[in-house]
């Protein structure tokens, strides 16, 4: 079971990887994009309601031209993006103290971003416009900066709701790409728990049907040494695809035909004439892909419980096909034929491990039925959903 843990703190590392690579650099692209798209929305906006009154005089007051107010937006959005990754930057507040901290500095921010916006308006219209005495002029009044109710309140009500805006764009959309990256961390998280635990219940079946298998070979070698030299030669052949199979979780229809062969390999050495087989496969079902080891405990099952019986000769079929998207796995016996449905309550070991395998890897889209044979016998069958196999996927041979 080495493996199996050292698989487990693999999973822990990877994990903790996977969920470590949302890092605070990234809000750069999102306030590049996101936020640059806001303001640019902005800019038009303001450049198209100023449009009809561009580079004039109006009320006494200069009209920037349409190329300097698009100029100021640029140094103005540079200014914003610097305020944004400084506010978002932080960590997670969790106290109250802390939370006030984190919105005194982005108030603080949005007042600096606000206070300057009319400064870049002079900036811009003097570079590109050249009106040097007209810089010079209107830099006196904007700074150095002084408090005025009147003035300080225009420049809210002119310039808060873009940086407001901008703001929440950036945080929303930060926030969206947050939760799905949590999203994809918590189905990979999930995908790797259902591996892990197909794996522990697989391991478990090794176990199992090596302790039947030796107190058998045991009863052999004092009644026939040849047959349990062979049946021991058979079980470590069905030991290596077990244990190859261990390597992935899940196999394919064909590959786990190989191992279910090489199981019923041994159980024919050991009853000969007592024990006939069949095996049928469909060949649409060969590619399909499911849990590994998931058939044999059925097939033991079916072999244990006909030779409970005073029946001189056991059949046993396996039969797989595909129906309507489904995976239909039928495992039969001859003998004994059940009065009705098996109940939960009334599994051994090696059918409540079938069960708790499927649901592990289909969760409630598969079942296992146990019940009479429409025939004779008893049946047990399983109906999974029918998932070709990745390209990928290597084949396991014994």
């Amino acid at each position: 079971m080495s493996w199996l843990r050292q698989d487990l703190r693999d999973a822990g590392a990877n994990a903790a990887a996977f969920a470590g690579t949302e890092d605070e650099d990234e809000l750069w692209p999102i306030i590049w994009t996101a936020g640059g798209l806001c303001w640019l929305t902005i800019a038009i906006v303001n450049i198209l309601w100023a449009w009809p009154v561009a580079g004039t005089w109006l009320y006494g007051d200069y009209v920037v031209t349409s190329a300097s107010r698009a100029f100021m937006h640029v140094l103005l959005f540079l200014v914003s993006a610097c305020a944004y990754r400084v506010g978002l930057g932080q960590s997670h507040p969790t106290s109250t103290a802390a939370r006030g901290r984190v919105i005194a500095v982005h108030v603080l921010l949005a007042v600096f971003v606000v206070r300057v916006a009319p400064v870049l308006m002079v900036l811009a219209t003097g570079l590109v416009e050249g009106k040097r005495e007209m810089l010079v002029q209107e830099l006196a009044t904007w700074l150095p900066f002084r408090p005025s109710l009147m003035q300080d309140a225009g420049l809210l009500r002119t310039w808060m709701p873009s940086y407001a805006i901008g703001l929440a764009t950036v945080a929303l959309v930060r926030m969206a790409r947050h939760y799905h990256q949590e999203s994809t961390r918590l189905a990979h998280l999930s995908t790797q728990y259902s591996n892990l635990r197909l794996a522990m219940l697989s391991a478990q079946l090794q176990p199992h049907f090596l302790f039947n298998a030796l107190h058998a070979t045991a009863e052999l070698i004092n009644e026939n040494p040849t047959q349990a030299v062979t049946m021991l030669a058979r079980l470590g052949e069905f030991l290596r695809y077990a244990l190859e199979s261990t390597k992935q979780p899940w196999i394919r229809v064909a590959d786990e035909m190989v191992g279910v062969r090489a199981y019923l390999a041994v159980q024919q050495t050991r009853f000969r004439d007592r024990l006939q087989v069949q095996i049928e496969v469909e060949p649409a079902a060969q590619t399909l892909i499911i849990p590994a080891l998931l058939l044999q405990p059925l097939v033991e099952n079916a072999i244990q419980h006909g030779r409970s019986t005073l029946a001189a000769l056991v059949a046993v079929k396996v039969n797989v096909r595909q129906v309507q998207g489904r995976l239909i796995v039928c495992v039969t016996n001859s003998t004994p034929q059940l009065q009705g449905p098996l109940t939960r309550s009334a599994y051994g070991d090696g059918l409540s491990n079938v069960e708790a395998r499927l649901r592990a890897a289909y969760g409630e889209r598969a079942h296992l039925t146990i019940g009479p044979d429409s025939v004779q016998g008893t049946c047990a069958e399983l109906n999974m959903p029918a998932d070709a196999a990745p390209r990928d996927m290597t084949p396991v041979v014994p």
